[in-house]
């Protein structure tokens, strides 16, 4: 019963951070898959089963088989998954080929759409990014390790609403960030 109770307290987590963008939410570590921070096990956990789809950015298939174990949820090409996974030190052209590949869904199925869990490494230096969207109310600044050309990408990928995809950004910290596809992203330059 404590699995339930654990996998809940990270969806209430992840509910408050899609509907306020911007806002940091504290994950708890309970399990440990090798290559993962064990806050993006706890996400997987929490969002993935049986019915959905996921995929390594980069196809790492001891990773897909350990989070397939936990989980139960079904292993499929990119293009096709529900929730890709990028483990910290991803090459940063891996990063980018998986954001780019990730299903936005159609106009009839937006909701058939990806949401993409990016593990930040520390190691990219960080872009103070400036959020606008539902759930902020004016603006919303935080500072990020991702790459300024993932910021672009996400915005092209989100261009036609409602089709699009979601993000979550997990520090090795445990904080976690949510950008659903209605969160405009900008990078602020000095």
């Amino acid at each position: 019963m404590e699995t339930v109770h654990f996998t809940q307290r990270a969806f209430r987590t992840l509910l408050d951070c899609f509907a306020r963008p911007g806002t940091v939410g504290e994950l708890e570590r309970e399990y440990v898959v090798n290559g993962l921070y064990a806050e993006t096990v706890t996400v997987c956990m929490s969002l993935l089963d049986g019915e959905v789809s996921f995929q390594t950015a980069t196809e790492y298939q001891d990773i897909n088989q350990s989070i397939r174990a936990l989980t139960g949820g079904q292993i499929k090409p990119l293009e096709q998954a529900d929730f890709i996974i990028i483990p910290h030190g991803t090459e940063k052209e891996q990063l980018l080929k998986a954001v780019e590949a990730a299903k936005v869904g159609d106009l009839i199925d937006p909701q058939k759409s990806a949401t993409i869990m990016i593990e930040l490494d520390g190691i990219t230096p960080a872009i103070m990014a400036q959020l606008s969207g539902p759930g902020i109310k004016k603006l919303e600044m935080v500072e990020l390790a991702v790459y300024k050309e993932f910021i672009e990408l996400r915005t092209n990928k989100n261009k036609e609403f409602p089709l699009g995809i979601d993000c979550i950004l997990i520090e090795r910290s445990g904080r976690v960030i949510a950008l659903p596809r209605t969160t405009s992203m900008n990078e602020v330059t000095n």
